[in-house]
């Protein structure tokens, strides 16, 4: 008061409602202290301005203050009072949420109110399933809804003094106080309610399996009186005699067994019966003549390339919130997770993905067939048969990705989760249940990426490369240098496969609208007809 005196103003002291016993000014001292929220303070000036000495005072003594005309009010919080009148206004959201923007004022000293609605449920009884002669009544639940008013904000602020509540339905925010606070309120808001970038994530995958198979064999046979020579496929094979030797089903059939029972047949010109002598084996050189050279050479190259190429475009945010849906739509999830993605594991698996459809800036693509991989068997009870549960897996293509960050600079920061999966032709059956199939997979989890628009970005090396070799031959002849080949059967098969993978992130302009479909190139000549038109 002295030091408003001093500048030639006004003064009046704001008092706060007063402490609940303090009765309105009377009592001790320090009950009307406590009252006004009053605590001393020291000060000394020595050629300071009027401003800087009396916001020195409001600051020690954490008072407000504020200039109406030639008359300043003082006061714990006097920023929402005065004698001007009070505007108020209504500001529809297009972008921003309206709680985020409120919660954005609200920090800057705003006082925000908000309505919360409270449900409670509470269940009493037993089931019914459950009941017993004399016991509670049937199991109910009741539902309480209760509706409760919350104004929270901040200490200290530009926007001190200023009142805010939000309508969750329009997405509107009003704001009530001094024209100057609402005019300051509104800057921030407009500030906030930009529309999120956009990129448009054109991605190409590319899948090479190159396959060459090389084989060649050769198998002769000659006979020289009754002996028998036979090179099968690079092994050795000899008969000499008429007859080959015994082998130990011969001589049990001699014996008869453990049975000290010979094996008789009966003579078809007496009654007699004679022991069965078993027959003995024919070198089977009695097929062919004598004296002759045979032979068979077998050759062949097997070469095949094949490709699978996918092209979609995703158009994604980076807005990281969370997406609220149901089961039914989720999108495929793995059995395997890296950390980044945090899926939920449902009927149909898709593996190699670590990235979903979890929150707003990701999106999944899956293209292929499901195919059973395992069964899942169920214990039947009281007699009951098992029960197989077939478990389905994707075969083909998954790709996830999820945009970061797009920044003023024209960057964009992503990560992608792209996985080929394919059959290896081999089936195991299960018992009881029937047959699985046996998938391969690759896969591949980037990192942070961060590409300037329009650049490709191209990721390669997820090779998988196979080279087998199978060699039969003879014994010392079958290493001779070119003599060596006919007494040997060789084989060569090598599989290569190579996973390509370019990406291409471009930044909506949505500035003026954009272009209509960003550029949309139709490949068959029907999409083509029908954009035309």
């Amino acid at each position: 008061m002295a030091i408003a005196q001093i500048g030639g103003y006004g003064f009046v002291y704001v008092d706060p409602e007063p402490a609940s016993g303090s009765g309105g000014g009377s009592g001790t001292g320090a009950n009307a202290a406590q009252a006004l929220s009053l605590r001393p303070v020291t000060i000394s000036f020595r050629n300071e301005s009027f401003s800087k000495a009396l916001n020195s005072v409001l600051l020690a003594a954490g008072l407000q203050a504020r200039r109406e005309g030639s008359m300043i009010l003082a006061g714990p919080n006097v920023l929402a009072k005065g004698f001007g009148p009070q505007v108020s206004k209504v500001y529809r959201l297009n972008q921003a949420s309206a709680g985020s923007a409120a919660d954005y004022l609200a920090s800057l000293g705003a006082s925000i109110t908000k309505v919360t609605v409270i449900t409670n449920a509470v269940t009493q009884g037993m089931p019914q399933a459950n009941e017993i002669a004399g016991g509670a009544a049937t199991q109910q639940t009741q539902t309480q809804r209760i509706t409760t008013t919350e104004t929270y904000g901040g200490g200290a602020g530009p926007l001190k003094g200023l009142l805010g509540t939000t309508d969750s339905r329009l997405q509107t925010i009003t704001l009530i106080g001094d024209s100057q606070l609402v005019a300051v309120a509104e800057n921030y808001l407009r500030q906030i309610d930009l529309r999120q970038r956009q990129v448009a994530l054109s991605v190409r995958i590319l899948d090479v399996t190159l396959d060459n198979d090389a084989a060649i064999s050769n198998s002769f046979a000659f006979r020289y009186g009754n002996n028998f020579i036979v090179s099968d496929r690079g092994q050795l094979i000899g008969a000499f005699g008429s007859y080959l030797p015994p082998n130990a089903s011969g001589f049990d059939a001699l014996s008869g067994g453990v049975s000290p029972i010979k094996p008789a047949y009966v003579s078809s010109s007496s009654t007699a019966i004679l022991p069965l002598s078993p027959p003995a084996p024919v070198n089977p050189s009695q097929a062919y003549n004598p004296n002759n050279f045979y032979d068979l050479v077998k050759a062949v190259i097997t070469s095949a390339s094949a490709k699978t190429l996918a092209s979609p475009t995703l158009f994604l945010s980076d807005n990281p919130e969370q997406n609220v849906r149901s089961a039914s739509v989720s999108a495929p999830s793995t059995t395997q997770s890296s950390g980044s993605g945090g899926f939920n594991i449902n009927s149909v698996t898709s593996p190699g993905s670590a990235v979903g459809r979890n929150f707003a800036n990701e999106a999944f693509v899956v293209v292929g067939a499901q195919e059973i991989t395992s069964y899942t068997v169920n214990q039947g009870s009281n007699g009951a048969p098992n029960t197989c549960q077939p478990v389905f897996q994707t075969a083909g293509l998954t790709l996830g990705a999820r945009v970061k960050r797009i920044d003023d600079n024209g960057f964009v920061t992503f990560n992608l989760s792209p996985s080929i999966t394919a059959l290896t032709g081999a089936n195991v059956k299960v018992e009881g249940c029937g047959e699985v199939k046996t998938i391969a997979v690759r896969a591949l989890d980037t990192g942070d990426v961060r590409v300037r628009d329009g650049q490709t970005l191209i990721l390669t090396g997820v090779i998988s490369d196979q080279d087998i070799q199978a060699v039969r031959k003879w014994p010392i002849l079958g290493d001779i240098p070119f003599v060596g080949q006919f007494f040997r059967d060789s084989s060569n098969n090598r599989k290569k496969r190579e996973l390509v993978i370019m990406v291409t992130p471009r930044i909506v302009d949505d500035q003026q609208g954009g272009t209509y479909g960003y550029g949309y190139q139709p490949a068959t000549a029907d999409a083509q007809r029908f954009m035309a038109n």
